[in-house]
């Protein structure tokens, strides 16, 4: 199998099927491919922790409080913090993407290679949908929020600023340590505003190493910004990682996530087949509102572009 093409696993005159019994590692194998290649293509991945489970709905309760009591004398007992049934949960959804290879561009000399580019690019798609899924779901869930002093880049803008308000936020209000890395999600027409050089003390340098510098961040750019969007003209402040939220993926029996299947007189069906969602987890921070699906671990700064 290690010495196999994707062409050979996609083969099914090597199978009873396509992807019968015989091919259940094959069809593992080119799952956890597609899985890998969205993932990676994909931003939203690199802001939450990304794992693959074995059902379609999951609940997470969550005790809307919790206290501890100190000093207390030797021989007191405190009583129980109450235990609600306060929860949120999270539910994958279907999406599916195909192509269909044509016996006509095939025997016009149309080869493997070319028909490789073109589930690529569902795989691309998919993982524009992995990114817009998992940035409404993130931006959606901010509890803290402010307006940028100008448009990112203008003349009157001061993005340090906005950026340094907006840790002390969730640095202040979120239940963390203080040392956490953090992520920005930025338009990504407004790259050139940081990566402008400009002096900082004595050091020249972009925004955008110094605040990696100082800060400990990590700037994301995406595409999928502007009217109708996941993000809007808005930017994201957070601190990444599967304690402020997760990416899931359906990864267990059931279904095949790829297809290919004969259509009589015209060619190959390709499809491929998803089941994934997102969640925004809860914690017990400051002005928490249990199953509201915020988190003081996000802060959004609105209108850094116009």
């Amino acid at each position: 199998m290690s010495n196999q093409s994707l062409e050979e696993i996609m083969n099914v005159e090597a199978a009873t099927g396509p992807f019968g019994k015989g091919d259940v590692v094959l069809q593992q194998t080119l799952r956890d491919f597609i899985q890998l290649q969205s993932n990676t293509i994909a931003v939203g991945t690199s802001l939450l922790g990304v794992r693959t489970v074995p059902w379609m709905t999951y609940k997470w309760y969550t005790g809307v409080e919790g206290t501890f009591s100190y000093p207390l004398d030797d021989n007191a007992v405190v009583d129980p913090t109450k235990i609600g049934t306060a929860s949120y949960d999270v539910v994958l959804r279907k999406g599916q993407g195909r192509c269909v290879f044509l016996d006509s561009t095939s025997l016009r000399g149309e080869t493997w290679d070319g028909m490789d580019r073109q589930q690529l690019a569902i795989v691309t798609a998919r993982a524009n949908k992995i990114d817009n899924k998992i940035l409404t779901d993130i931006k959606a869930g901010f509890r803290q929020t402010a307006a940028a002093t100008a448009v990112f880049g203008s003349a009157t803008a001061d993005e340090e600023s906005d950026l340094l308000a907006g840790m002390d936020s969730i640095f202040a209000n979120a239940r963390v340590s203080g040392n956490e890395a953090l992520a920005l999600v930025l338009p990504a027409d407004k790259r050139s505003a940081m990566l402008n050089t400009q002096l900082y003390g004595n050091v020249v340098e972009s925004l955008s190493d110094h605040m990696g510098r100082i800060g400990n961040l990590s700037i994301y750019y995406t595409r999928d910004y502007g009217t109708s969007s996941a993000l809007g003209n808005d930017a994201l402040l957070m601190i990444p990682g599967g304690e402020t939220g997760e990416f899931l993926q359906y990864n267990g029996p059931g279904y095949m996530e790829t297809e290919l299947t004969r259509i009589e007189g015209v060619g190959w069906s390709w499809l491929l087949t998803s089941y994934y969602g997102s969640v925004i987890h809860e914690h017990q921070d400051s002005g928490a509102t249990a199953g509201d699906g915020k988190s003081n671990r996000i802060y959004k700064i609105t209108a850094v572009r116009s």
